[in-house]
């Protein structure tokens, strides 16, 4: 099972904290190098990310519910291991669903909502809720004999190898050829009957499947991309700006369609002057040769034009 650690996660944060060292962010003090949050919650960064591995870490233990629900013995046993893994569900959706004015995952401070984060990190957070709502459900809706069922399926599956495995030992020692075929027969019978038990053992064990890996692994990399997002929203005098606290989502996005939209236009204008200098590049390059056409033209036009010297009259006295 992963096991997520503060330290790894604030030296990943601060490797990508760079942008926020800047005067826009002001309020963010040294938060970002080991100090603390001057945004009024005097936290810091090392016990956030404890927070947050805290969090992570719980995430990732729901991954063991199957496991440890089927090691239980008896209806009571059961009945405590659920209730705990709702509850833990519970506690990692509230954790999850913490945004507010003053705190954003976990109880963490605002300042991680920053950069738009319906684009990063929110997306990334719902993904987790619905996975962690789903096993809750089914958390919920289970009792105690699909533990026995599949219980009783994985003995029944033993047997039907087990048999399978006889027959299969008896067929290779008959040299009757009636009998070995008749136990080729009940090998190919029991073949499709394991096939069925495999099955159902499959569908019972999906009801809590569950593998919040990679989904809180999107996370942390959706958290990084936050904290590294420029905000390019332009203003007459070329700086950048926008406050911190509070920020409006659409700044970025508005931000990234202006520069699409002037990136577009560039790419017209550029569209529009390449044929320009196609055409200058063109009579440069053939600057020479066309000065000789224009001078042959010239003197085949003289030649044609030239009158004729007038022929003397010998006949003149």
């Amino acid at each position: 099972m992963t096991s997520y650690s503060a330290t790894e996660l604030e030296r990943a944060f601060k490797k990508v904290a760079r942008i926020r060292h800047g005067k826009q962010y002001s309020n963010d003090a040294s938060y970002w190098t080991g100090g603390r949050c001057n945004w009024g919650g005097s936290h810091n960064l090392s016990e956030d990310c404890q927070t947050f591995a805290n969090g992570f870490n719980k995430i990732e233990g729901l991954r063991e519910i199957k496991e440890e629900l089927k090691k239980c013995t008896s209806k009571s046993e059961y009945d405590a291991k659920k209730n705990n893994y709702i509850r833990q569900c519970e506690e990692a959706l509230n954790g999850l669903n913490n945004n507010t004015s003053s705190s954003y995952m976990f109880g963490v401070c605002c300042i991680w909502s920053d950069a738009a984060p319906k684009k990063t990190v929110e997306s990334k957070m719902k993904v987790i809720q619905q996975g962690l709502q789903n096993t809750k459900s089914a958390l919920q809706k289970e009792d105690y004999k699909w533990v026995q069922e599949l219980k009783e399926l994985e003995l029944e599956i033993n047997q039907i190898n087990k048999q399978m495995e006889e027959n299969k030992r008896k067929a290779m020692k008959e040299t009757d050829p009636m009998k070995k075929a008749a136990l080729i027969a009940q090998i190919e019978e029991d073949g499709l009957l394991l096939q069925q038990k495999y099955q159902k053992k499959k569908e019972i064990s999906d009801k809590f499947k569950w593998d919040p890996k990679k989904k809180v692994d999107d996370l942390i990399e959706a958290m990084k991309k936050a904290i590294n997002k420029t905000r390019k929203k332009k203003d007459p005098s070329g700086s950048g700006g926008g406050s911190h606290r509070n920020p409006n989502p659409s700044d970025t996005d508005s931000s990234d369609s202006e520069d699409d939209y002037n990136s577009d236009n560039d790419n017209n204008n550029t569209s529009g002057g390449s044929k320009k200098d196609k055409n200058s590049n063109f009579f440069q390059n053939n600057q020479q040769l066309l000065i000789i056409l224009g001078l042959a033209t010239l003197v085949i036009f003289y030649l044609l034009n030239q009158k004729q010297e007038k022929e003397p009259n010998y006949y003149d006295f």
